[in-house]
């Protein structure tokens, strides 16, 4: 078969042309010496690789820019590994046994319907607890994929000790080997569900994107200024930008004992393993736990230094944030201290020692606290940094920015475990 190279590639920037010359011109296979035969296999080769070289350009070029939540956190993680790319925590009391908690970690976002995408066997996925108020993990679970192919399970580790903390984590003991999109019940009492599920998270994200263009990977470097648009849509026309969507989760329902027995903070984080680490430990390349709070108030150059620290830096890392950004929407300095007051360390606060609870209800109710899958996380930061929610401050209101008009679909979620809904 005759491949047109030109036709086929001519939307590719003369700059990646160069790129192109260079490896076909410069291609070299392994460092041994040259013999005779040798050199005309390099050149029976050649002209093979350098057309992977271009199908490989012309893909990237190809790929659409998709738009997302924290759901493409850098662009590193937009475009690189997405399979690490976090995109929401949830920290719930179960609906079913009052003596369990549930927690709930997405990743791998804008999977589309029939799309079945393989688990990353790289990368150690975490959910870290604090249950004695320094902000500092006191008990994991992890999780690593098993194997590239079909089918694939899950070794999880833990709850338990961490052998290290910080950004840097090394394997605890082997608790439980688990297959994929099936609810598995282990001998510890502990559920699990690992498997795609439909994205939970409801919010017009597109509205958000035009009030906010920095927050958007495919804008960068040059985003058009911010507030050019002040409203989101109306209701009945607000779009839910990720009802097409699928996500990978990892839901995990447990004794509230084996994570503490009171207050507790939770944040996820993905980690690899760099040459860097010769100890053959993980460094983490993600963080998450409340959500909007980088997505909102933080400009996007700054998530990926965001990920690399650990929640006992908020109080100096993100505050300046929330303080420059209420400032420059013209907002009093008390929205700015309201919303730090809850929303840093960047951990979801719950306690365990409370029946059930809302959002934000650890500090502001003294309940449960946590986040549910419905709860409309969205509307409540809003309506707090635009408007006058739990402050009751009026100046420099925003109305059309309280609330994006968009609600749970109930569709998307189940009454028992795994309560994520099932994927589209």
């Amino acid at each position: 078969m005759r491949i047109n190279a030109r036709s086929f590639t001519s939307f590719i920037p003369t700059e990646r042309w160069v790129l192109i010359n260079k490896l076909v011109q410069n291609m070299t296979f392994f460092p041994i010496k040259r013999s005779l035969d040798w050199t005309r296999a390099t050149r029976f080769f050649r002209p093979i690789v350098a057309i992977v070289a271009i199908l490989l350009i012309v893909l990237t070029y190809a790929t659409p820019k998709a738009l997302a939540s924290d759901h493409q956190d850098t662009t590193f993680l937009a475009t690189k590994l997405t399979a690490a790319d976090l995109t929401d925590l949830f920290v719930f009391e179960s609906p079913t046994d009052p003596n369990n908690a549930v927690l709930a970690m997405d990743f791998d976002p804008l999977i589309v319907s029939g799309e079945t995408r393989p688990f990353d066997p790289n990368v150690l996925y975490q959910f870290k607890i604090d249950n004695t108020g320094d902000n500092i993990e006191d008990v994991v679970l992890q999780f690593k994929v098993n194997g590239k192919g079909s089918p694939q399970t899950v070794t999880v580790r833990g709850p338990s000790s961490p052998i290290k903390v910080g950004t840097e984590s090394a394997l605890v003991p082997e608790s439980s080997v688990v297959p994929l999109n099936q609810i598995f019940l282990a001998s510890n009492g502990i559920k699990f569900y690992i498997g795609t599920r439909k994205d939970p998270f409801f919010f017009d994200l597109e509205q958000f994107f035009k009030i906010i263009p920095d927050r958007n990977y495919s804008l960068q470097p040059n985003p058009s200024p911010p507030l050019q648009v002040v409203s989101f849509r109306p209701a009945g026309q607000a779009k839910d930008t990720l009802a097409p969507f699928n996500v990978h989760s990892i839901i995990v329902e447990l004794p509230r004992k084996l994570l503490g027995s009171g207050k507790i903070g939770v944040w996820m984080t993905t980690s690899v393993k760099t040459p860097r680490l010769r100890n053959r430990n993980f460094a983490q390349i993600e963080r998450l736990a409340v959500p909007a709070l980088n997505e909102l108030f933080m400009d996007f150059k700054a998530h990926n230094n965001s990920n690399l620290q650990t929640p006992t830096q908020d109080a100096k890392n993100q505050s300046k944030f929330i303080q420059a950004f209420v400032k420059a929407i013209g907002r009093p300095q008390g929205i700015a201290d309201a919303v730090i007051s809850v929303a840093i360390p960047d951990v979801i606060q719950a306690d365990l020692s409370k029946p059930s609870g809302s959002y934000f209800g650890t500090q502001l109710g003294k309940n449960f606290g946590g986040r549910r899958p419905k709860d409309d996380v969205i509307d409540v930061t809003a309506s707090v940094v635009f408007g006058n929610a739990v402050t009751g401050i009026s100046t420099g209101q925003i109305p059309g920015l309280t609330s994006d008009n968009v609600g749970p679909n109930n569709a998307n979620f189940l009454t028992v475990f795994p309560y994520l809904g099932n994927p589209l």
